[in-house]
């Protein structure tokens, strides 16, 4: 055979060669995508587990179930759902103020609901149209879908992407937790602002337009949207904010002129007039009602409320917004410098931690919300992110008991401060190891997380 028909072979099974490498890699690219069981025993485990948790808050949920109407602690099963979703969405879709004492007393409900923006109710609109005991039904498999979503975007981000055996582990944990067993089992929307903030967070550098509808989300909420403005505008995602404002800005103000409208009898002018003075009266309801007073509270997350509590004293609105913004600047000052310096990995690294651990400890915050801490812990648990590689063993399980407390503190449960009679001593303590432990995970990730030198940016996209 002459050589060059050789070379020609040679090269043609060369290239041959190369086309089944590249359809390989392909196929094994599209394979890494799909979600797969790393270890079946931890799989099994972990789906034991959840279906205990799940199949024991449902049971609860049914046994303590609260006929809608006045508030009782021994009753609170899907409590929030009539309180804070259901009901405050019928008013709303029929033009009533859910924030005015006419509404209290027309609906079977404890009260009228504190402010944050319709909008979340809006989203609920579905299931505000379905008879009751659907809604609720329907209301409790979305909020498993949601603790499915959030433990599958923390796995994704903390290094164990498609890997289904880790997100059903971090779901297990979840109901397991004050924050996952309280809110399935009293139907509030935390779930959707714990995962709304998370891929808020994860997309505002590539995808702002998606970022900022994830703030359209958690704008439901002041307390949320307020410190996580704050710190992602110090991590640089100004093109999302913008867009999460605009996008907010629109989702409250159109039902909130409804709301106006049907007030003021026609009058536009008159019925914002109105619903201000609704606003102010349902905050002060709200604000003296036990378990949300700073001073009263067992179960707030807050420094603020940590210090009232202690000094007996709760100084208002203004010094709590004070307080929010000079807790607030150590963390933002760390994100700014990482993102000078081109630092950042993502909601289950320290910039996620930075990020969650500043929201909870500078504003208004109830033990439900540290389901914020779960990407952050499974980053420190899971340790594939090369920042929890760089800590040592010690500070690291220091940190991640720091982070644990508060979603595992029972010792702060209304069920364990009733049972025993504990001096008034005893009580603040156990009420305020969730914030103190807060507090000083913040110093401590200050601290490690400020940035020495210029790195490669990490790609934390979880989608």
């Amino acid at each position: 055979m002459p050589a060059a028909d050789i070379a020609t072979e040679t090269n043609t099974a060369a290239d041959s060669s190369e086309v089944m490498s590249d359809r390989d890699d392909e196929r094994a690219g599209v394979a890494h995508q799909r979600w797969h069981v790393g270890n079946r025993t931890l799989a099994i485990v972990a789906a034991l587990m959840l279906t205990i948790g799940i199949g024991g808050t449902v049971f609860r949920t049914v046994k303590k179930y609260q006929v809608p109407g006045p508030f009782t602690p021994d009753k609170q099963g899907l409590c929030d759902f009539h309180n804070g979703i259901y009901f405050p969405t019928r008013a709303v879709l029929a033009g009533e103020s859910p924030y005015s004492d006419a509404y209290a007393a027309k609906y079977p409900v404890a009260r009228q609901i504190p402010f944050f923006s319709p909008v979340i109710l809006l989203l609920h609109s579905p299931l505000a149209l379905m008879p009751l005991h659907l809604g609720e039904a329907l209301n409790m498999l979305l909020q498993i879908m949601m603790l499915f979503a959030i433990a599958a975007v923390s796995a994704h981000a903390a290094g164990f992407r498609y890997r289904l055996d880790v997100a059903l582990m971090i779901a297990a944990g979840m109901i397991f937790t004050r924050g996952g067993h309280i809110t399935l089992f009293n139907g509030y929307f935390t779930f959707q602002l714990v995962l709304a903030t998370f891929l808020a967070v994860a997309w505002a550098d590539r995808r702002p337009i998606s970022s900022g509808w994830m703030l359209m989300i958690v704008s439901a909420k002041p307390t949320y949207i307020l410190p996580l403005g704050f710190l992602m505008l110090a991590r640089g995602n100004v093109r999302a904010l913008i867009i999460g404002a605009i996008l907010s800005i629109a989702a409250a103000v159109l039902p909130l002129g409804w709301i106006a409208y049907h007030e003021g009898g026609g009058n536009l002018s008159e019925g914002i007039s109105i619903l201000a003075g609704q606003i102010v009266d349902t905050q002060e309801v709200h604000r003296s009602m036990e378990d949300e007073s700073p001073v009263f509270s067992w179960t707030r997350l807050d420094l603020f409320a940590i210090a009232a509590k202690w000094t007996g004293n709760d100084p208002g609105d203004l010094p709590h917004l004070l307080a929010m913004f000079g807790l607030l600047a150590a963390p933002m000052l760390v994100l700014f410098r990482r993102m000078r310096n081109g630092i950042d990995d993502g909601i289950a690294g320290w910039t996620g931690t930075l990020l969650m651990l500043g929201l909870l400890v500078s504003l208004y915050h109830q033990s439900y919300d540290s389901l914020l801490l779960t990407a952050p812990i499974a980053g420190a648990v899971g340790l594939r992110l090369t920042a929890w590689q760089r800590l040592n063993f010690l500070t690291r399980w220091a940190l991640i008991a720091l982070m644990a407390l508060p979603p595992l503190n029972y010792l702060s449960t209304r069920t364990f401060l009733h049972r025993f009679e504990l001096s008034e001593t005893m009580t603040r303590v156990f009420t305020s190891l969730n914030g103190i432990s807060l507090g000083i995970a913040l110093l401590v990730i200050c601290v490690i997380a400020w940035p020495t030198k210029p790195t490669a940016p990490v790609d934390n996209d979880p989608c």
